[in-house]
This record gives structure tokens, sequence and C-alpha cells, in this order.
């Protein structure tokens, strides 16, 4: 029985990094449209895309910032924008970068026409495709968490029965061990 749970448990230690990570990523997505915001008002007062870029850090979610500093020592180190957007996208690895990357790659090629636009249609869609993600993830961790209740009941039960002698006795048994594989097994495919 307590090897079982133990199982279970980290199983469920495992399950709950990956829901954090994905949180992270979540939290991440939410920060953009600030930071394209930001991208915006300073493209519009007149800086360049590589100055309004850089000096909108501040902004930008955390996980991006470091690969704005790299960005700018791109910059500052005489490399085309084009390798400098690349290596930006290659650093962040991240599908909302990537179209942001390329969005800032063609107005960079046209000479910033419909820059300003599009860069507050992709805030926009940003914020839509935010709404809906964050409406999902409600739906499914309360979906999720009663699956787990679910899957966690029958174990607290037995652990409580296996105070019991007569409940140890019988999963000392191979029936009993069966048993209890084949509801570990199932638990841990749930």
């Amino acid at each position: 029985i307590a090897s079982s749970i133990c199982l279970c448990a980290i199983a469920q230690g495992i399950e709950s990094l990956n829901s954090r990570a994905s949180a992270h990523a979540l939290r991440t997505n939410h920060e953009w449209p600030k930071y394209l915001d930001a991208i915006h008002s300073l493209v519009w007062s007149g800086a360049t895309l590589q100055e309004a870029i850089i000096d909108s850090a501040k902004y930008s979610p955390i996980s991006v910032r470091g690969a704005i500093r790299e960005l700018e020592v791109d910059d500052a180190g005489g490399l085309p924008f084009d390798q400098c957007l690349d290596n930006f996208k290659v650093r962040l690895a991240n599908p909302v970068a990537d179209r942001f990357v390329e969005l800032t790659r063609i107005a960079h090629t046209s000479g910033g026409r419909g820059y300003l636009a599009a860069l507050r249609n992709q805030s926009a869609q940003l914020r839509n495709e935010n709404a809906v993600w964050s409406e999902i993830q409600a739906k499914q961790n309360w979906v999720l968490s009663t699956a787990k209740l679910a899957i966690l009941a029958p174990w607290l039960v037995l652990v409580l029965l296996g105070f019991r002698r007569e409940t140890a006795e019988a999963f000392e048994t191979e029936t009993g061990l069966a048993v209890l594989a084949v509801g570990l097994i199932a638990s841990l495919l749930a």
C-alpha cells in the first residue's frame, strides 16, 4: 500500500511540475501585448525599430529581457538587422516571438509602412488569444482537478482501511497484491 501511494505521489509531483511550466508560458504570453504596445508608442514617437525594441525591454516578459539585451549587443556589434532578428528569434524559440520577429522583418524591409497598424493588430489578437486560452485553462483545470480527486479518493480510503489488520492481511496475499498492482497501473495511466 505504501509503495503504491509513493508512486502515485511521484506521478502527481511530475504532473505538478508540468502544470507550473505551462502556467509560466501562459503568463509570459499575457505580457507580450503590453510589450508590443510599448514598441508601438516608441515607433509612433519617432524611434527606429531597433531603438523601440530595445528601449521597451522593461515592458517585455521577464523571460524575453535577456534576449533583448543580446539583441542590443548584436546591434551594437554591427550585425545586420536581419541577422539580429534571426538571433533574437532563435534565442526566444516562442511562437509569439516568431510572429513578432517576422512582422518586424517585413516592416524593416518595407520601410516601416503599416508597422504600427500591424503591431496594434498583433497586440489585439494576442489579447483575444490569451482570453480564450485563460478560459480553456480554467475549464481544463477544473476537470483535471476533479479527475485527480477521483483517482486519489480510493487510495485515501485504502490508507484508512490499511490501519485495520484484516485489510493489511488481505493485501499481503498474491490476490491482494495483484489488485493493488492493477489499481496502481490504472491510476497512473489515468
